[in-house]
């Protein structure tokens, strides 16, 4: 498994009678994953356009620690319990972080706000 932090983006897409339902039982879910080893951020958002879509957006130390969490209890119950009231599969996503040395970035072009890669 991999050692570096990996960043996860887990999509849910709700039927519309159990929006509230399946929001308790995800908010139920932050403070346990928060304190699980190898946590760093994990946070829950639900989608301004579409009230039935729920994202929860989460960084670990590697992968190891994010298939620990997907096998945790508290995320097993909350997935067994909201799985009749999805209206698709939940998504779940895997990202690194790519870091471009500053050093070499003599091609580039700034601006006052950002480095333009």
């Amino acid at each position: 498994m991999s050692h570096s932090v990996i960043h996860c983006v887990i999509d849910f897409f709700v039927k519309p009678p159990a929006e509230e339902k399946v929001r308790e039982l995800l908010t139920g879910i932050l403070e346990p994953s928060r304190k699980e080893d190898g946590c760093l951020k994990y946070k829950l958002f639900q989608n301004m356009a579409d009230k039935c879509q729920f994202t929860l957006i989460g960084a670990w130390e590697n992968e190891d620690a994010f298939e620990d969490h997907l096998q945790s209890d508290h995320y097993r119950k909350a997935d067994s319990a909201m799985k009749d009231d999805l209206s698709k599969t939940t998504d779940v996503k895997r990202y690194k972080y790519i870091q471009t040395d500053p050093t070499k970035m003599g091609d580039t072009k700034s601006s006052g706000f950002c480095i333009l890669i």
